[in-house]
């Protein structure tokens, strides 16, 4: 058992994003009592190229109260309304496919009967992307300004909901002012280590200045991983067996085209792909690339051949996909990259983190401070399944015809988790729906990809067939065919007559 009533100090090891996330969180848990202090580590920088949240990115501002507004002012950040896919197909001038932020108040869109959605079917079936139903949609391809989608984000039949692109360093500098205003304590210092007792609860932290007593630690070190990694020893689950990039160079570069893209880009190159994440002043960007098949050098030199220009790399990130099975321990958690990391395709490092804490929160709170062990361990199975679900939806990606590299024809070759492969044999017969991904995730756990993201990547890459798509259709009563059909003709007329020819 766990009891935090009393609680008389709460630590936060490490910095960054998500030590100052963790900070803002455990100073809305517990009352002024309780001290939180954020040790960070004078030597260890945070690599500024930009960086992405999802939507609950947002969710999570509003829960710690902080203005969505100033948070963009202060932190320099750009929309970020989805994903563009560019050359995971054949590499061909024009192979790009999009995977948006789709508002779920979208009546059309989100209809549901029989446990899918009927229009998404429909739209599948006639070879339409599902990001060019949307009414927004237009503002992303045509390359609209910042005030552009401000002004279509207003209109609540957009059908597409924001999220952000800001600067790493900013962002961590914005939450540490907010912090420190709340009374979070912070001490710029090195941990040497850290005391157990005899049931492996925490009892302090020593720092090269004292040492510091602690009723409840969160490691959030990064890729040092100071606490559940070196100190606990903790148990690392891996994907390398199904994600095969384990490096990335990073490297800030200008705007390709006078606006600021409103999405990620994530551009395919010949062991990996390129993120580039547009920032109001200039585009963070890096290549993650599978260290099997290029080394640093030939990646910075296919970079520049790329994009037309020289780079200065920041250095390279060293990384194994996977995560810890067990991020709560006694009275320590870890939280960020100390507590996993994958590649940062579709954003879900962030993503991950902010679920984790809020989860966190709700446990603690509902459980007026005192868990028990089964509680979490409920907590720590939560977590791993969410790992899961990112593991096959970041899996599935690589399902792609591409096959003109080694790296590419590797990809091909790599093993299929069974859940993901269980699903893409559904996937023959009719388009992935909320009772597949919701084993991803257990109640109150919030998916972080709709099943409707999973559409909007599957079908592009070919992994839902129209036949697939017509079987679903084919499920349906004539009174509601005769619905598709009425909005079909309204919306699609020049597409439904092609085909009908």
């Amino acid at each position: 058992m766990l009891n935090l009533n009393g609680a008389k100090r709460i630590v936060v090891v490490g910095g960054g994003t998500a030590g100052w996330f963790a900070a803002l969180t455990l100073r809305s848990m517990f009352g002024p009592q309780a001290e939180v202090v954020v040790l960070e580590s004078p030597r260890i920088g945070i690599v500024g190229v930009g960086e992405g949240g999802l939507l609950n990115l947002v969710d999570s501002l509003k829960q710690l109260n902080i203005p969505v507004d100033e948070f963009a002012r202060e932190t320099g950040a750009a929309y970020k309304l989805g994903f563009l896919y560019e050359g995971w197909r054949d590499g061909s001038e024009g192979d790009a496919y999009y995977h948006m932020f789709v508002d779920s108040g979208i009546e059309e869109i989100e209809w549901k009967q029989y446990g899918f959605y009927p229009l998404v079917s429909t739209l599948t079936h006639f070879g339409i992307e599902l990001s060019q139903a949307l009414p927004g949609f237009q503002v992303i391809a045509k390359q609209g300004s910042q005030e552009d989608a401000r002004r279509m984000l207003a209109d609540p039949a957009c059908g597409i909901r924001p999220s952000w692109h800001f600067d790493s360093q900013r962002i961590a500098a914005y939450l540490k002012r907010v912090a420190l205003s709340r009374g979070i304590v912070h001490k710029l210092t090195e941990v040497s280590s850290v005391q157990f007792d005899e049931t492996r609860r925490a009892t302090a932290v020593q720092t090269t200045d004292e040492s510091i007593a602690v009723d409840f630690l969160v490691d959030a070190s990064g890729l040092s991983r100071l606490v559940v990694g070196k100190a606990l020893q903790g148990e690392w689950q891996s994907f390398s067996d199904y994600l095969l990039l384990d490096r990335a160079i990073p490297f800030h570069m200008p705007h390709p085209k006078a606006n600021p893209y409103l999405v990620t880009r994530a551009i395919a190159m010949s062991a990996g792909w390129v993120w580039q994440i547009p920032l109001l002043e200039r585009v963070g960007a890096g290549y993650v690339f599978s260290s099997r098949h290029i080394d640093e050098d030939a990646a910075v030199a296919e970079i520049e051949r790329r994009i037309g220009m020289p780079i200065e790399p920041s250095r390279t990130l060293h990384f194994e996909p996977g995560h810890f099975k067990e991020v709560w321990q006694r009275n320590v958690m870890t939280i960020g990259l100390a507590s996993g990391f994958v590649e940062p395709l579709e954003a879900t490092s962030i993503g991950q983190m902010l679920e984790q804490l809020r989860n966190f929160r709700r446990v603690v709170l509902e459980s007026g401070g005192v868990v028990s062990e089964e509680v979490i361990g409920r907590f720590n199975e939560s977590n791993a399944r969410y790992w899961l679900g990112i593991r096959d939806f970041l899996r599935m990606h690589y399902d792609c015809p591409r096959r003109d590299t080694p790296f590419w024809r590797d990809v091909a070759q790599t093993p299929l988790p069974d859940s993901w492969r269980a699903l893409k044999a559904c996937m023959q017969q009719r388009l992935p729906r909320p009772i597949d991904t919701e084993g991803y995730y257990s109640h109150p756990w919030t998916s972080m990809f709709h099943s409707l993201s999973w559409v909007m990547v599957a079908a592009p890459l070919g992994l839902i067939s129209r036949e697939a798509a017509f079987n679903d259709m084919q499920r349906l009563p004539a009174d509601t065919r005769q619905r598709i059909a009425d909005y079909m003709f309204r919306k699609w007329p020049h597409v439904v007559s092609r085909l009908r020819r």
